[in-house]
């Protein structure tokens, strides 16, 4: 499924081009550049730096308190794997960019038809005799272009490149030679310069962005130009300014939705003729100072746009070796602010590695304010090959992965050392990509278990480094216990047992919630507890109370097994009287 990322960085990168687009269209007006020819390089030149721009910018990274409640002492099943499914909340980026294909499918459908209409026109042209002044234009031009009449166009079209074609309209039989001739050179020039390659490429970019209308708008600037280029050169092969003007009058009216540049474009025509009816009175000092100028500008204005508004690189993977900053400020999971519905998921991919069956690992989420997943760290792995099996749990797990290699055969060693960071790294970059709903109060981080191929069930061990327990250390959890979560239901419990409030902590008005994960029996009774989140004047008393409660056993396939599950404790100041 398309990640947000992609329309983001598809946004900005419009936003981007909207900004130079808008910035390059005021330097020609500001310094007056109406040298035709060097303002056909600085379109061109804007046009290329923003088709550049996704390649030579830099991409930024991505990264992705304890609450007193009210009331007695509440129990609460905190479900450690989200839901499964991903109903909800719309997601629009698919739907976005789904769009943006479709059009971009029409305008390349369109473009198609054009070329291929051209086509069927070039077959039913009449060629006819080689007129005298055409002889003398093309030789003196150096072309070779086949010259044909047709009923079927108003305006006079050129294509192709291996064996370019003119077409010229019926009603120009009737105009004088004069402007024949001017129309002909014109068309001519464009031959000579092969600017249908750079006609189709420019219509061709106009279907990729046919949803920008700053990119419309760049490349009817460019073609502007080069009308105007190509105007100028066409009055030197024929030395009649006011016959070219005609010339252009006599084809105003008509327009053309073929993929061609028209010879005369009504909107065009004004400046054209404009530029056409004066000499060119800029220096060639004046051209160098006002492109230098307007190049700078330019490299300026889009240093700032693309600090201003960077594109997103993809989300580093990074296994941390504790909490990171967001984690340490975010608030647990408590009654009043529960681990919000997942609305968007991405399987893990199962790491290419031979001898590997699967693993599973646990993953620390820190969610930021609008369910966004903002840091993600693995806390425990287990890996299962086909001749060793690993579990591991802590901060730093690759300095536990060394450790737990030494001793064994090389091939062994190498395998463990392959795999553990690859399920890992498959874990961080699957969850990374996970959508929630927005929590009640974020950031908020909780554990996730993610399972990926033949997966075996965590086999946790208490390392030098993790001091969160006073209950034992971490739960040990046979091949058969498992996780609340998806399919497996929290049991009913049938027997509650009420913390007694520590003299000590009653002293010193202690509130709070202890969060407690706990290992039950077949029978319904909690084997083991030990403390997630810690009070360190009221753990003790939620672990007794807590390990004297009963379940309901929970069954899978009509037969009891344990289950692992995370339950709250609250003590409010109601509790002390």
């Amino acid at each position: 499924m398309i990640s947000d990322a992609a329309i983001g960085n598809l946004a900005i990168y419009s936003l981007q081009i909207a900004v130079i687009v808008a910035v390059a269209s005021v330097l020609p007006w500001l310094l007056k550049l109406d040298n035709a020819g060097a303002r056909y390089a600085y379109w061109r030149a804007i046009g290329l730096l923003c088709l550049a721009l996704p390649w030579i910018q830099p991409y930024q990274r991505s990264h992705p308190t304890s609450t007193a409640g009210t009331g007695t002492v509440i129990d609460t099943v905190v479900v450690s794997a989200v839901s499964a499914g991903d109903q909800g909340r719309v997601d629009w980026a698919p739907i976005v960019l789904s769009v943006i294909a479709v059009g971009v499918l029409l305008r390349l459908a369109w473009l198609g038809l054009g070329l291929f209409k051209l086509r069927q026109l070039r077959l039913s042209a009449s060629s006819g005799p080689m007129q005298i002044d055409d002889v003398d234009l093309q030789s003196t031009m150096g072309t070779r272009a086949g010259i044909r009449h047709t009923s079927a166009v108003d305006q006079p079209v050129t294509f192709g490149l291996r064996r370019p074609v003119i077409l010229l309209p019926d009603r120009l039989r009737s105009q004088p030679a004069d402007i024949r001739r001017a129309v002909v050179g014109h068309e001519l020039v464009h031959v000579q310069r092969r600017d249908w390659a750079w006609l189709v490429l420019e219509e061709f970019v106009v279907c990729l962005f046919w949803f920008h209308p700053a990119v419309w708008w760049l490349v009817s600037r460019i073609q502007l130009a080069r009308e105007e280029v190509v105007d100028e050169l066409a009055i030197l092969l024929t030395g009649r300014r006011k016959v070219y003007v005609e010339a252009l009058l006599a084809f105003a009216d008509s327009t053309s939705v073929l993929p061609i540049a028209a010879f005369a474009r009504r909107r065009h025509l004004f400046r054209r003729i404009a530029l056409v009816s004066k000499e060119d009175v800029m220096s060639s000092r004046r051209i160098v100072a006002s492109c230098a100028a307007m190049a700078l500008v330019v490299i300026a204005g889009s240093w700032y746009t693309v600090s201003a508004f960077p594109l997103r690189g993809a989300a580093q993977v990074v296994q941390r070796k504790g909490p990171g900053p967001i984690e340490q400020r975010a608030h647990a999971v408590t009654p009043e602010n529960p681990i919000p519905r997942r609305v968007h998921a991405e399987d893990p991919v199962m790491p290419d590695i031979p001898g590997v069956t699967g693993g599973t690992m646990v993953v620390k989420l820190t969610l930021d304010e609008v369910g966004r997943i903002a840091e993600a760290r693995v806390t425990e792995i287990a890996v299962k090959g086909t001749d060793f099996s690993i579990g591991l749990a802590g901060n730093d797990l690759t300095a536990q992965i060394e450790r737990s290699v030494s001793g064994l055969p090389p091939e062994t060693a190498t395998a463990v050392r392959q795999a553990a960071p690859a399920f890992m790294d498959a874990a961080l970059t699957s969850v990374r990509q996970w959508r929630y709903e927005p929590p009640a109060d974020g950031p908020l981080t909780f554990s996730v278990p993610v399972r990926i191929g033949a997966a075996p069930e965590i086999m946790a061990f208490k390392s030098a480094g993790n001091n969160t327990s006073r209950g034992g250390g971490a739960i040990n959890r046979p091949d058969n216990a498992l996780r609340v979560g998806g399919d497996i239901k929290a049991p009913l419990k049938i027997l509650d047992v009420r913390p007694i409030y520590p003299p000590l902590a009653l002293a010193a008005n202690v509130t709070g919630v202890v969060i407690i994960e706990t290992r039950i029996g077949t029978d319904g009774s909690v084997e083991e507890a030990h403390v997630l989140r810690s009070i360190p004047l009221l753990d003790q008393a939620a672990l007794d109370a807590v390990k004297q409660w009963r379940f309901t056993p929970t069954l899978l396939n009509g037969q009891a097994v344990p289950i692992i599950m995370t339950t709250t404790v609250n003590f409010t100041l109601a509790d002390k009287h």
